[in-house]
């Protein structure tokens, strides 16, 4: 009876401990920061005082069982038990019930990994991310747990979901991805992962798994960030000083009114930075090469106009058709359009990108017209050559890669149904005039 009696507590000291050791790990993935108030200092200094007597407890309790003493009458009574523990040994054991409450105690941990991975999943599907990315099976339970702070507190994922939707389009990378132990490495804590705006923080978890392939096939890199933070300094795509990308950069004021803010300036997103890049890919020298700085309104718009770029100089031309047209035209709504938030998409498009050379002289906003799941890429270019004789002209360009019909003498408008049909809705007034030809 003694023996079950046994089994019975260390099977309930069995499912206490992996209990507790639940609650450790929740409580690992915390920053010393997070555990500052005088709240929590009072409850850790009281765990820390019950854990030093609980392990004089189990000192003395090892000791017995290694080197037991001969048994006396003062030694079996039970008076110091607390009433609990009497009702657990003084309770009818049932050997069978025994046995399961060993085996539940054993796969505790276990049921315990598989309710994180549970929550995981759910936690992926709540930020809209499901069937985009996944989480390595092998990965231990501070990754897991990691994975689900990022999924759960860690900001929105809408950019970062679009950003690999669009490598997937342009065949960078297969969905969904799968996160590993060295992506979540990227950021050694929270507080490192908090520190930068969320779309570059959340990139450099993701951004190795896109990667550039020629037409040829060729590897060309990945779009992996690296991050630097005795220089706090990010590069992109090689870790190289040429290759650093500046967020929130100063802004060209070369045709800004001086009692106006830069566009990028006054829309800005703290999430989503402005950034500035100085690189682009030599495809006779089939390589990414320093060049001159690029200001992307925002990190997001940056991390298509990279992937256009690409597919752009590596691959054959896109079908294109161009107009300039003044702003003033279709009762201004290019002037409209160019004057306000960069960020704003125009009705029926994906994402909108808006990019300007670092000396100020020319800008241009792209809107991505297909839906991701479009078996073809196509884009409007708003294009304004900044030159003080003509601030009022726009080149507007429509480009696509979708597969032309009938003969090369036909129409564009024929040749190209489905952009033409989505092409129409964001141009608004101004589509007859790129589309059909007519006179502004």
């Amino acid at each position: 009876m003694a023996a079950v009696q046994a089994a019975t507590v260390m099977a309930n000291l069995e499912h206490m401990h992996s209990e507790v050791s639940c609650l450790m790990y929740r409580l690992s993935a915390l920053d010393p920061s997070d555990l500052s108030s005088q709240d929590c200092l009072v409850h850790m200094i009281a765990a820390s005082q019950r854990f030093a007597k609980l392990r004089a407890t189990l000192k003395a309790l090892v000791k017995s069982a290694t080197f037991p003493q001969p048994r006396t009458d003062a030694s079996a009574q039970l008076v110091d038990l607390s009433p609990d523990a009497m009702c657990h040994l003084q309770g009818s054991a049932d050997v069978t019930v025994v046995g399961r409450l060993k085996t539940t105690a054993r796969l505790m941990r276990d049921h315990i990994r598989q309710a994180f991975r549970s929550r995981l999943t759910d936690a992926i599907d709540k930020a809209g991310l499901t069937g985009v990315v996944r989480f390595a099976p092998q990965l231990d339970n501070d990754g897991v747990m990691t994975a689900v702070w990022l999924m759960e507190e860690g900001g929105r994922w809408d950019e970062v979901r679009k950003g690999l939707k669009g490598a997937r389009q342009c065949g960078y990378c297969q969905l969904p991805i799968t996160i590993e132990a060295v992506d979540l490495q990227k950021h050694d804590t929270k507080r490192a992962y908090l520190a930068l705006p969320r779309v570059p923080a959340q990139w450099m978890i993701v951004g190795r798994h896109v990667v550039f392939r020629r037409a040829d096939g060729q590897h060309a890199g990945t779009f992996e960030l690296f991050y630097h933070p005795t220089t706090n300094e990010i590069r992109a795509i090689r870790d190289e000083p040429e290759f650093a990308m500046t967020l929130n950069p100063r802004l060209p004021r070369t045709f800004v009114h001086h009692l106006q803010q830069h566009p990028f300036q006054q829309h800005a997103k703290p999430d989503d930075p402005p950034v500035l890049a100085s690189f682009k890919y030599d495809h006779e020298a089939g390589e990414w090469v320093p060049d001159l700085g690029l200001i992307d309104g925002s990190t997001s718009g940056f991390i298509i106009t990279i992937l256009l770029h690409f597919v752009r100089f590596t691959g054959p031309p896109p079908a294109s058709s161009s107009a300039e047209i003044n702003r003033s035209a279709g009762g201004g709504y290019l002037d409209k359009m160019l004057t306000g938030s960069p960020h704003t998409l125009l009705e029926g498009c994906t994402a909108a990108m808006a990019r300007e050379r670092e000396d100020g002289r020319h800008s241009h906003i792209n809107h991505l017209l297909m839906s991701f799941d479009d078996p073809f890429i196509a884009w409007l270019t708003f294009k304004v050559p900044v030159n003080p004789d003509d601030l009022q002209t726009v080149r507007v360009t429509l480009a696509t890669y979708e597969q032309s019909v009938g003969t090369p003498g036909d129409p564009w408008t024929t040749r190209y149904p489905r952009v033409i049909s989505l092409a129409r809705r964001p141009l608004g007034p101004v589509a007859p005039v790129l589309l059909d030809g007519q006179t502004p």
